[in-house]
């Protein structure tokens, strides 16, 4: 197994606690050789992190927060002008647990005999990310469909209705697959060989932060490639994210109450411009799906008494599908 294997992180605000845990268990790891963090004007004192692992924690620091897109492009060219062999990017609130960079490195190494150095991808499992997979939910219903709308497909209903019910709760498999194969990643987990990254280039500037993972990563296999979840190369998220399933009880609640203003506009914008522009594979399909879904969003909003971010995410939306893209005046970073 190699060593030069190099971890890129982004931080923002005052986080440190979170980037000690992160930055002391990977480097306890032989395999990982350096850690680069790029700080989206963080407030934290990150140079003791350095001080603390001289040699092998690198701090690129940014004097104003550009958004994940750009923070992680910053680091990922870091990483490639060095002599890392393998680039491992973690959200800078994500852990590796014991052995899960071990694993990672063995799954990677199997799928890069069958499929190719540089068209080999896997990711970590965050069961609070990947939470219907961790829920036993069928792959074929836990993995985003095509021509679906925010994560909505008219085809899954039935299900999604059935599962809610007493008897129809999913149980989770006594014996988890190993590996689940998926269209798109996040950014927290993502391990690759070098030539993954050269091959697809950086991440979307334009989308700033959320979605834009999804749209770097749908690269590697649109070009090919193959992602593949690795269920026993658990990582820990040392903080709940505010769109999590956990948090409420479906999207639309996510969207309605969760969250800030900015988090909402950012993630509902550059999600339509996703489902539009990359994820509809069929026009009548993705319309059907996108009205279904404004139909049981407006229903909640009114529910819930949501009328003011139900506004702004169809602002959001609108500007999404019309390519308004980059950083909105009223939602500054």
């Amino acid at each position: 197994m190699t060593n030069k294997t190099t971890l890129v992180t982004l931080t923002y605000g005052d986080r440190l606690p979170y980037l000690q845990t992160l930055v002391g268990r990977s480097l306890a790891s032989s395999q990982i050789e350096r850690v680069i963090i790029v700080s989206n004007a963080s407030v934290a004192p990150l140079e003791s992190l350095a001080r603390a692992w001289p040699g092998q924690v690198e701090v690129i620091y940014l004097q104003e927060n550009t958004g994940s897109a750009k923070g992680y492009s910053v680091g990922i060219k870091a990483a490639l002008d060095t002599d890392a062999e393998y680039i491992w990017l973690m959200d800078d609130d994500n852990a590796p647990t014991i052995n899960a960079i071990a694993v990672l490195h063995h799954r990677l190494y199997q799928r890069e005999r069958i499929d190719g150095r540089d068209k080999a991808a896997v990711l970590g499992f965050r069961p609070t990310h990947q939470a219907d997979i961790a829920a036993g939910v069928p792959n074929y219903l836990a993995i985003q469909r095509r021509s679906s709308y925010f994560g909505f497909h008219i085809a899954q209903l039935p299900y999604t209705i059935w599962h809610r019910l007493p008897w129809g709760l999913p149980k989770p498999k006594r014996a988890r697959q190993p590996m689940v194969q998926l269209p798109f990643a996040t950014y927290g987990g993502l391990l690759a060989h070098r030539s993954v990254y050269e091959r697809i280039g950086l991440p979307l500037d334009a989308l700033l932060l959320y979605a834009d993972d999804r749209e770097y990563t749908w690269r590697i296999t649109a070009g090919g490639g193959r992602i593949f979840l690795v269920t026993e190369a658990l990582l820990d998220d040392l903080e709940a994210s505010w769109n999590i399933k956990a948090r409420t009880c479906n999207i639309y609640e996510s969207f309605l109450l969760g969250g800030s203003d900015l988090r909402a506009y950012y993630g509902a914008r550059n999600q339509a411009w996703f489902d539009k522009n990359i994820w509809a594979s069929s026009s009548w399909l993705y319309g059907l799906n996108r009205w279904v879904f404004f139909q049981l969003l407006r229903v909640v909003a009114k529910r819930t008494g949501a009328k003011q971010r139900l506004d702004l995410i169809e602002k959001a939306i609108h500007d999404g599908e019309s390519g308004v893209l980059g950083l909105h005046q009223s939602y500054p970073l």
